[in-house]
């Protein structure tokens, strides 16, 4: 199933790192997840690298749940060449209804993207935090019980963020854009979910290294990429 997976990687154009880089990464991502047989619905899926990776790991069905559709062109270029087929479906996540319940959402660095004008003021705006405690609310309400949430972002705190200044290894990130994980974990748990993983990312360009260093936690990130990832139970 691997080579299934491989195959699909470069002509769907899944993401610019290499194969063995993003396929390492996402076994650490997906670290808590069981997928067999399960319906996994992404949120802000784009191309479909962790849809299909959901697919590649035994998921039942998976839905990509994608707005910006000539981001995703890539899926569309040819999706029979094997068993690991994606449903992308053309909608943001508040027109969004399902037919049925999933057992897990995936929200890879697309937390922010449901509504970026209320998520950057998050951590100072009493209404931005009603409207994103609906947002989860319906989440909840699209989860099967005991289902699963990885929500993954960069969080506010930068050390060049935090000094004004572009990061070397993440140039293209505006951190004021971003919220830092203790406010998501605060709206989810209001919204009945439990946390059961915090974790800061590796840094892929670091390779094996950078997967070391990210377990020291914050620290690390802090310098790097600020990249954390999270994972929700419904209770």
């Amino acid at each position: 199933m691997k080579n299934k997976f491989k195959e699909i990687y470069k002509p769907f154009d899944l993401n610019h790192h290499k194969f063995k880089t993003i396929y390492n990464y996402l076994n650490w991502l997906f670290k808590d997840f069981n997928f067999v047989g399960k319906k996994v619905l992404d949120v802000g899926g784009g191309k479909g690298l962790c849809s299909y990776f959901s697919m590649y790991k035994g998921a039942k069905s998976c839905s990509n749940l994608e707005p910006f559709l000539a981001g995703s062109s890539g899926a569309f270029i040819d999706n029979t060449i094997n068993d690991l087929k994606v449903s992308y479906i053309n909608k943001t996540f508040q027109d969004f209804e399902a037919e049925s319940k999933f057992d897990i959402i995936t929200m890879h660095d697309t937390i922010n993207h449901l509504d970026e004008d209320v998520y950057i003021k998050l951590d100072k705006d009493h209404n931005s935090k009603i409207i994103y405690n609906e947002l989860v609310h319906k989440m909840n309400i699209l989860l099967n019980k005991n289902g699963l949430i990885l929500v993954s972002d960069c969080a506010k705190s930068n050390f060049f963020g935090d000094l004004g200044l572009k990061s070397p290894f993440a140039p293209s990130i505006e951190w004021h854009l971003h919220q830092n994980p203790n406010i998501l974990v605060e709206i989810f748990k209001s919204n009945g979910f439990e946390l059961i993983s915090k974790r800061w990312s590796p840094f892929k360009r670091f390779g094996i290294f950078g997967f070391l260093i990210s377990k020291f936690g914050f620290l690390p990130s802090y310098f790097m990429q600020s990249h954390f990832n999270l994972v929700f139970r419904k209770k």
